[in-house]
């Protein structure tokens, strides 16, 4: 028992450590890639972020773990664990875009199925619906959003900009607060939401920030850097309101997910610009296999 929980706990700072340094770029990455702030100061702004949204708002998603999971063994814990490290690391190495958090309620529900213990099917529902219906918002909320910025007419366009720089930089720092505490915290819930596992955490983030981040800022940054200040504004905003709404009703909620589909929105609010529909599209269907595969490999490993 001992080992087991020594066990729960690396992996659970494990996938702390590669979500952090894996989606810190999609936060920060508009206002590094811009020269607002530097990278250093960044990577501080987001693992700040982070932390803070783990420990004010993170114990809500152990509502997940609790109705997906009832009564979960440290072992079923850490097997829920190394498997969506795996499916996550796979993904990673052929640059799929794959949520964690949608892989981890996938094999919640597995499990749970396998072995008799899903009674709440209604709560099942929900967050199937806020994964259809998030996507679908950003993607009409950017739209208007960037439509309506961009008809309007600024009277001074220097002030503007430094608007649009520090709304940048309060949004990077938002971003990164409700992945903290919907992505993160439902990892440290699997893991089990205590002092220990929180403190641990945090850590994790650290050093997944300061070493794990590099390529991926320098990648997203430079992506993001031809990217207006508006349209990044607007998909930053979109994401942290969606994936807040969903931390606040305890929801798990990939904040790629309503990123993406805001980047889709604002794309095609320009009709003199040609948006290719092939990367959202791949990224979608990623959105339906993550959850549906690891939901097999739940009821495998219940079977079992």
């Amino acid at each position: 028992m001992f080992w087991l929980s020594i066990a729960v706990l690396l992996l659970t700072f494990v996938a702390v450590m590669l979500v952090s340094g894996n989606n810190l770029s999609a936060c920060v990455g508009p206002a590094i890639g811009s020269r607002i702030i530097s990278k250093r100061f960044g990577i501080l702004l987001g693992t700040g972020g982070f932390s803070l949204g783990l420990v004010a708002q993170g114990a809500g998603m152990t509502k997940t773990v609790n109705v997906l999971l009832p009564n979960a063994v440290l072992q079923l814990r850490a097997e829920a664990l190394l498997v969506a490290i795996i499916i996550f690391v796979i993904a990673d190495l052929i640059r799929a875009p794959m949520s964690l958090s949608m892989s981890l309620v996938g094999l919640f529900a597995g499990l749970s199925v396998a072995g008799g213990a899903l009674t709440d099917g209604m709560y099942v529902a929900e967050v199937v619906a806020m994964w259809v219906v998030a996507p679908l918002i950003a993607i009409v909320f950017a739209f208007y959003l960037i439509k309506a910025l961009r008809n309007s007419q600024p009277k001074n366009i220097w002030q503007r900009l430094q608007t649009y720089k520090i709304l940048l930089i309060v949004l990077a720092f938002s971003t990164s607060y409700v992945l903290g505490a919907n992505t993160i915290g439902l990892i440290v819930a699997t893991g089990g939401f205590e002092l220990t596992t929180e403190l641990l955490a945090i850590f994790a983030i650290f050093i997944g920030a300061f070493f794990l981040s590099a390529g991926e800022i320098r990648r997203v940054s430079q992506e993001l850097f031809l990217m207006r200040y508006p349209n990044a504004m607007t998909t930053l905003l979109t994401s942290a309101v969606l994936v807040e709404a969903a931390t606040i009703f305890n929801i798990p909620l990939s904040n790629t997910q309503a990123l993406t589909a805001a980047v889709l929105g604002a794309g095609i609010s320009y009709k003199s610009k040609l948006v290719s529909l092939k990367p959202f599209l791949v990224t979608a269907i990623t959105w339906i296999i993550a959850p549906l595969l690891s939901f097999v490999i739940g009821l495998i490993i219940g079977a079992f």
